[in-house]
């Protein structure tokens, strides 16, 4: 599977090539919709990835220089604008991850949460080509 993932002023595009899925934008949830101790961390439109297959990640930006940050699948790689950075990662076991937006992008910087949710095959599905379902 391909992610294409966008960064923005202040928010996260991830768009899926291979499913024919288009671009649908992230957000932090806001502080009253978060559990507390998942605020800054978990968005309203998650990345949504497949258990134990190999997912390969298109990263650029839009605007200013953004980097994506997974740490539990090891990943920071810069997103440039006008560049297109590649890297790749296998998750093992279903579950909400989460990462930031790790470079000093401007001054809402801190609510640009990464929130990957890794479920089985069988439970994702494109029902229209506006974002995977689960």
């Amino acid at each position: 599977m391909t992610v294409k993932i966008t960064g923005n002023q202040w928010n996260w595009g991830y768009e899926y090539p291979d499913q024919g899925v288009a671009e649908y934008i992230s957000n932090m949830l806001p502080e009253d919709k978060a559990p507390k101790h998942l605020y800054r961390l978990a968005a309203d439109e998650p990345m949504v990835v497949p258990v134990g297959q190999n997912v390969r990640l298109l990263i650029t930006a839009s605007d200013v220089i953004h980097a994506v940050a997974v740490p539990a699948f090891a990943i920071k790689v810069d997103a440039v604008p006008g560049r297109m950075n590649e890297t790749w990662f296998r998750a093992e076991k279903e579950g909400d991850y989460y990462g930031q937006c790790s470079e000093l992008c401007g001054v809402d910087h801190a609510f640009m949460p990464i929130h990957v949710k890794v479920v089985s095959l069988s439970l994702i599905h494109i029902s229209e080509p506006t974002r995977p379902l689960y």
